[in-house]
């Protein structure tokens, strides 16, 4: 349990910041205000200065002693680790005094020591760094600065005034730490942790605004005209008794524009999902990053954050100074490394060996097999849908025209799957989600409008207004798998039109307008409203969806549990053998053995997705341009015969997008016209079901675009002549109570029959529903009144039919 507030040396309760009071009291940073000590000079070390948070510095005139309590010897400390500075060796070479050469070029002020490193050279400093923290860093500090100075900027200055500023420039010098030894989940830290230098795992789902904090105090005699700067001290500000010129008391006034101020931000980390145990809910830690830390994660982030962890006292009332015997904990951020698969992406070490091997992959002639074969092996056949979502992983090749003035158009590819329960929906989903570069699953279900996007709410401490990312926002540059597409609710499918295709979310609530990136692709899975999919209604009666949402995805696969006998006994063979196979690799093999092609392991092909996105950026060549422009027209004349539309300008977007991923697959800078081919035959069978009208059995667009088919319009329109005709022609059966539904659709079906031989009109199964909108419509013409239940209403004549 942490100490009582009066032994702690956290900061007192009426200076704590007022947001969430996770203020740090006398930080690693600023214990012993390395940024205002002498680089050369002994004057800081020997202030005689205690404080109840760390041990006390016991100090003679002769000699340096260590800290009370401690084994801390501040000037062996200072030799060993100019000693590390000087001679750690990495690679061949002097790797920090490197380092600092590379930081005197760039003009840049943190210098990043490795964990390990010096765990290796000095076992004993390691320790000591880590169970006093804030002892060790700021004299790390000021070895550092003063190694700096001493080979480094020293030898460019010319005159003492030019010595001046470079002994300045080196006080902005400060120490980073990383990869310390043990890294900790938030759900394992423990009071026993508490000022102990600690590396935490999570993810970041909140970043508060930027705050001023301050460091020193500068007062002002308001008789005399003196000025005195004043240090913080155990987080309070102690304004002096009385004047040292004029010597009258309490004659001081704070000067705000001459005090000095460092940024500080409040930061929310949360446990990895895949660390959470089961039928646990995830935990969240408090982080206060300062100074060039501040703003350098954001919300979707997965980092490992050094620091050290502080607890707060909490007020009873604002008021009062009177604290709770319960803490607040927080870690006093001291470098961040962000482990976002993103940041992987960017910065992951691939060895020449390594990429020698993912070329090598990439060359070989079935390599696009491979990888579709590699996509969820577990998964029997679905061919077809593997390749589709293989392209989304891949992605297009972003394309920024701002400075043209033609904007930003997206490349990311959104695929939505759609059919029978238990056809291996789910786990396609969880598979990408495995290798996809970052990203939320999530459930429709469960998922709100502001859930998928963002939200306004009050912070529960300070209650001021703040934005919580979604989980489109947390999926930035990533893709958002969501399943259960079919039961979002209404709010939840508008707001995603603009996430979709704009990529950005737009927020105009509570005084907060901004726009957010949504730069995700959305791999979705929706059922069917009546659990089994309708072959004779189209996409969207199916799965309730608005059309303009269906056709923001650039392939929609239907994933029907179709009876064949033969293609059952291979499921349930292939689903026995993944059972009774104990070991992983035995039934990789036998798979490779079964398809004659190579499978690449999860590890490898999620780093030759890394590097395929990050290093290969296929342009379109003539050929290819050629070959996209006729499969375009093509597309588009298929449907003139009968005046329908089966591709619009989104499906040759999409065509480029999946050209693009088909070149990525093979590390080609060059989108050949075979890849169009192929992207044209994936649009194909994609649209073949998708786009299907139940009617003609012929692709309309329309149903995707409008949720109406070019057919059932025109079944409508000749519909309303039909029943026009026929009110008219018994009017007197149309007045006083009217004709039931069901009698009404048995006349119209008797006249379609008639008609259905000539071809006029086609299957009347589906003729109710458009007999009913048929009258919908005539209804608001006032040709008929339709009194009664909606959906199956009496059929009167209106006052135009009877003028």
């Amino acid at each position: 349990m942490p100490p009582k507030n009066n032994q702690s040396g956290l900061m007192s309760a009426d200076q704590r910041s007022e947001i969430g009071d996770f203020s740090r009291h006398t930080p690693a940073r600023s214990l012993i205000q390395p940024r205002n000590r002498q680089i050369l000079g002994t004057a800081s070390r020997r202030t005689g200065t205690q404080s109840q948070h760390s041990p006390t510095r016991m100090t003679v005139e002769t000699q340096e002693a260590v800290y009370w309590g401690t084994n801390i010897d501040e000037r062996a400390i200072e030799k060993q680790f100019d000693r590390f500075l000087k001679e750690y060796r990495y690679g061949g070479m002097e790797y920090y005094m490197n380092q600092l050469n590379q930081l005197n070029e760039t003009d840049q002020y943190i210098l990043n020591v490795d964990g390990r490193h010096l765990l290796e050279f000095n076992n004993h400093l390691y320790q000591q760094l880590i169970h006093y923290p804030a002892e060790i860093i700021p004299i790390f500090d000021t070895v550092v600065q003063r190694v700096f100075y001493d080979d480094f900027l020293s030898l460019k200055a010319r005159n003492e005034q030019e010595r001046e500023e470079f002994r300045l420039h080196a006080q902005r010098l400060l120490i980073g730490i990383i990869n310390l030894e043990k890294n900790v989940q938030v759900r394992e830290l423990n009071p026993r942790d508490i000022n102990k230098l600690i590396s935490v795992t999570g993810i970041v789902i909140r970043c508060s605004e930027l705050y001023p904090d301050m460091k020193q105090a500068t007062f002002k005699c308001t008789k005399c005209g003196h000025i005195v700067g004043v240090n913080i001290e155990r987080g309070r500000v102690e304004e002096p008794l009385s004047c040292q010129r004029c010597r009258d008391k309490g004659s001081y006034e704070l000067i705000h524009n001459l005090c000095q101020f460092t940024d500080k931000q409040y930061v929310k980390l949360q446990e990895q999902p895949e660390t959470v145990p089961e039928g646990y809910t995830p935990q969240t830690v408090n982080l206060v990053p300062y100074d060039y830390n501040v703003d350098d994660v954001k919300p979707g982030d997965r980092i490992i954050v050094v620091g050290v962890y502080r607890a707060a006292p909490i007020r009873q009332t604002k008021n009062r100074r009177v604290l709770k015997s319960i803490y607040n904990t927080f870690i006093d951020v001291i470098s961040y490394q962000k482990e976002t698969k993103v940041e992987q992406e960017k910065n992951k070490n691939i060895t020449e060996e390594q990429k020698q091997k993912l070329m090598y992959l990439s060359q070989q002639p079935n390599i696009y097999d491979s990888l579709v074969k590699s996509i969820a092996p577990s998964i029997w056949e679905m061919d077809d849908v593997k390749k589709g979502v293989l392209c989304q992983l891949f992605g297009g090749t972003n394309k920024e025209f701002s400075q043209a003035g033609k904007g930003r158009f997206r490349a990311d590819i959104n695929v939505l799957l759609v059919g029978d329960p238990s056809t291996s929906k789910s786990q396609i989903l969880q598979c990408v989600h495995s290798l996809s570069s970052r990203g939320i699953y999530t459930s429709g279900k469960g998922s709100s409008a502001v859930g998928l996007t963002v939200y306004v709410s009050r912070d529960p401490e300070t209650r001021e207004i703040i934005l919580e990312s979604g989980a489109l926002v947390l999926s930035d540059m990533g893709i958002c798998c969501i399943d259960e597409f079919d039961k979002m609710d209404e709010n939840a499918k508008t707001i995603l039109h603009e996430a979709m295709e704009q990529q950005t979310i737009s927020v105009a609530k509570a005084g907060i307008v901004s726009q957010l990136n949504a730069r995700t692709a959305v791999l979705a899975a929706a059922n069917p409203l009546k659990s089994r999919y309708d072959v004779k209604q189209s996409v969207v009666q199916n799965i309730n969806m608005p059309p303009t949402i269906l056709s923001r995805f650039d392939l929609i696969y239907l994933v029907l549990d179709e009876f064949n006998e033969k293609r059952d006994e291979m499921l349930a063979y292939h689903i026995l053998n993944m059972y009774s196979l104990k070991d992983k690799q035995d039934y990789l093999n036998q798979i490779e053995e079964e398809g004659n092609t190579e499978i690449i392991d999860r590890e490898t092909l999620y780093s030759y997705i890394c590097y395929a996105k990050q290093n290969i950026f296929p342009r379109l060549t003539e050929d290819a341009q050629n070959e996209l422009i006729q499969a375009y027209v093509k597309m588009r004349s298929a449907g003139n015969s009968s005046n329908t539309i089966t591709a619009t300008p989104r499906q040759l977007e999409s065509l480029i997008r999946l050209s693009e991923a088909l070149a990525k697959m093979e590390f080609n800078q060059r989108v050949e016209k075979y890849h169009v081919l192929e992207a044209v035959k994936l649009m194909e069978i994609a649209m073949k079901k998708a786009a299907l009208d139940p009617i003609t059995g012929k692709i309309d667009m329309d149903l995707l675009a409008t949720g109406r088919s070019n057919a059932s319009r025109e079944l409508v329109s000749k519909l309303i002549v039909e029943i026009t005709n026929l009110i008219k022609a018994n009017l007197s059966d149309y007045r006083g109570q009217g004709v039931r539904f069901f009698d009404f659709v048995e006349q119209i079906n008797t006249l379609i029959s008639a008609q259905t031989s000539e071809g006029t009109i086609v299957d009347k199964r589906q003729h109710q529903k458009e007999i009913l909108e048929a009258l919908h419509l005539l209804e608001e013409q006032g040709f008929v009144q339709l009194p009664g239940d909606r959906n199956k209403p009496k059929i009167k004549a209106g006052i135009k039919a009877l003028q």
